[in-house]
């Protein structure tokens, strides 16, 4: 009877514990026209979600560096810990990557997301020194931000894909600085992208890399990493530039410095120049005409356009997965050489698509090749979603 009362009565005080827990989780703060709501952690306040109260006043965020007395350490929703995870909540409460057919951006909470196109200036206390993955995405472009000194993880994803209008980074943290509208190195060596939408973007000469992965963050998301670019048209490289690690092929056009000893730019792209590998492919209106000269092109075309026509020349002699993340109906590519490029052994791993409708690639090779062709470039009908894929070989 003894163990029965004293397993109620310690159920009874788990019970109670976990409802004060519950309880702390759920504090809240207000300050001018904005509520904070935050939890308690040893180190600190973590401010989990900021809401406006009103539509007007609001134009300047000044987050709290105290609450209640006890300094705030971290920003961000309490389960945001992977970018790819499109149910996770930015820091004011808005779901991330919701989309509706068509590509058509959907805030998940409209009356707060309109609210918040109407700070046009956010302010984070020096205190602050973590913050989420995903808390500043899908916030409104034209913002200006500061990032502390201690804040040194999750900077490249969400200050990259926002293009805002000023970022000003702490002379005291030694992580990150600004340069041109680049997102630099403390030391200036690598670039992670661009935090301000600028047409034409001259990388500075202290630049050696640039790197939009395997960076400081969490989470690496192909969509993310695909906008540490965006709005940029002509990127120029210095000759300094030693290496060029991104997640996907961008769309912007680049030029490198004639005097360059690792890369040459064509036609607006960029391929190593020792070993003729794809670096950088440039398209226009969904055609991907990779310039002659290139040998390899070692990684899937994923671009965030749509893959109409892509033109493949003689010099190419091994191709990535090419047909992975056709947006069309129906696409065309076009080979010029007589001997055809070795396909990679994932080239049909995966297929992104119009949902379940079946791709017709049609590919035109030259007169008398179409066997070879047809040998070559057989599909792994083992492989996930290879029965959604039809090549059919014309002959020009």
């Amino acid at each position: 009877m003894k163990k029965i009362i004293y397993a109620a009565m310690f159920f009874l005080a788990i019970t109670m514990m976990c409802g004060n827990a519950e309880k702390a989780k759920a504090k809240s703060y207000k300050a001018g026209k904005f509520k904070y709501q935050y939890k308690n952690t040893k180190k600190g306040v973590w401010i989990t979600k900021i809401t406006p109260l009103s539509s007007k006043g609001i134009s300047k965020l000044n987050i709290p560096a105290k609450i209640k007395g006890k300094k705030v350490v971290k920003l961000g929703n309490t389960n945001d810990k992977d970018t790819t995870d499109y149910t996770t909540l930015n820091l004011f409460g808005v779901r991330i990557g919701y989309y509706e057919e068509g590509g058509i951006h959907i805030p998940s909470n409209p009356k707060v997301h309109k609210r918040v196109a109407k700070i046009k200036k956010i302010r984070i206390p020096d205190s602050v020194v973590s913050i989420t993955p995903s808390c500043f995405f899908d916030v409104q472009e034209g913002k200006e931000i500061n990032i502390p000194k201690g804040v040194k993880r999750e900077v490249v994803n969400q200050f990259t894909r926002v293009k805002w209008k000023k970022v000003k980074i702490s002379s005291k943290n030694k992580t990150y600085k600004v340069k041109n509208g680049c997102l630099l190195s403390k030391n200036g060596k690598v670039m992670y992208g661009l935090v301000y939408k600028k047409k034409r973007v001259v990388v500075p000469k202290t630049v050696t890399a640039i790197e939009t992965d395997g960076t400081r963050d969490t989470a690496h998301s192909e969509t993310v990493h695909g906008l540490a670019f965006l709005g940029c048209e002509t990127l120029v490289l210095p000759k300094s530039v030693e290496k060029v690690r991104i997640f996907s092929y961008s769309m912007m056009k680049v030029e490198v410095d004639s005097g360059s000893q690792y890369f040459v730019s064509k036609d607006g792209s960029l391929y190593d120049k020792k070993d003729g590998r794809l670096v950088w492919l440039y398209q226009t209106d969904g055609i991907f005409n990779i310039p002659d000269g290139i040998r390899e092109i070692p990684e899937p075309i994923r671009t965030y356009g749509y893959a109409k026509k892509i033109i493949i020349p003689a010099s190419v002699k091994k191709v990535a997965n090419i047909v992975q993340y056709c947006y069309v109906k129906d696409p065309v590519i076009v080979c010029k050489g007589k001997e055809p490029p070795t396909l990679s052994k994932e080239q049909t791993n995966s297929v992104v698509s119009l949902r379940d409708e079946v791709i017709n690639i049609t590919v035109y090779v030259p007169t008398g090749c179409k066997d070879a062709y047809e040998k070559t470039w057989q599909i792994d009908r083992s492989r996930v979603g290879s029965e959604r894929i039809k090549f059919t070989f014309v002959e020009q």
